[in-house]
């Protein structure tokens, strides 16, 4: 009798044992499952962002290929005006040395500098109408000497500097007000080195940045 029942104990016990793992299989099933459809789902999302990215990436390469098209043509435009071309935070700008447009120290522009201006104004009028154009004025790091009580920093020498040639694009060559607008950045975003008079030259400058409409600018 003793021996019965410990055959049915035993039995008992594999029997219980066989419920434990067989629940545990089914339990370890359905984490595997689970984590299946977590890695499944985190994949789409890559996919889906990996699609983003390279759209986005399509889009950057056809605007700077537009970019630099522009850049192109506008260089042959005004070659032989002493202006300067480059793609600058995104859209096309136009540079014009301070020499070629002012005296020393001054913000009445040389009449030499009119005609360069026309040409500008022409390429503004056709190739960049739709677009708005803001005015750049730029210096070296030489503070005020000539007109101090005129203007207190280069700061406001820029500004009338950009202001005068805003004046005459608008007076003089018909763009439209609506069009432009003026920044004055003194010395602060110098494009040389202050240390040399060939920066200094570089640096004294006005940009003339053809912003897309409705890029902030």
């Amino acid at each position: 009798m003793v021996k019965g029942h410990g055959f049915v104990r035993s039995f008992c016990l594999i029997g219980i044992a066989g419920v434990l793992v067989a629940g545990t299989g089914c339990g370890e099933v359905k984490r595997l499952r689970r984590e299946n459809q977590q890695l499944n789902e985190q994949l789409t999302s890559l996919q889906q962002e990996n699609a983003d990215l390279s759209s986005k990436a399509g889009q950057y390469e056809s605007e700077l290929s537009k970019l630099e098209s522009s850049k192109r043509a506008l260089e042959a435009k005004l070659q032989g005006t002493g202006a300067s071309v480059r793609i600058k935070n995104g859209a096309v700008s136009v540079t014009l040395p301070g020499s070629v447009l002012f005296d020393s120290g001054q913000t009445t522009l040389r009449p030499q500098s009119k005609e360069t201006l026309k040409k500008i104004a022409g390429i503004l009028k056709t190739e960049a109408s739709s677009e708005i154009v803001r005015i750049e004025g730029h210096t070296d790091d030489d503070p005020i000497s000539k007109q101090k009580d005129k203007y207190k920093s280069n700061w406001e020498l820029s500004t009338a500097r950009a202001a005068a040639v805003l004046h005459y694009l608008v007076e003089e060559c018909g763009i439209s007000p609506t069009r432009v607008y003026l920044a004055g950045f003194g010395q602060y975003q110098p494009i040389a080195d202050n240390k040399s008079k060939a920066g200094k030259s570089s640096n004294r400058r006005v940009e003339f940045v053809i912003v897309p409409r409705g890029s902030g600018g």
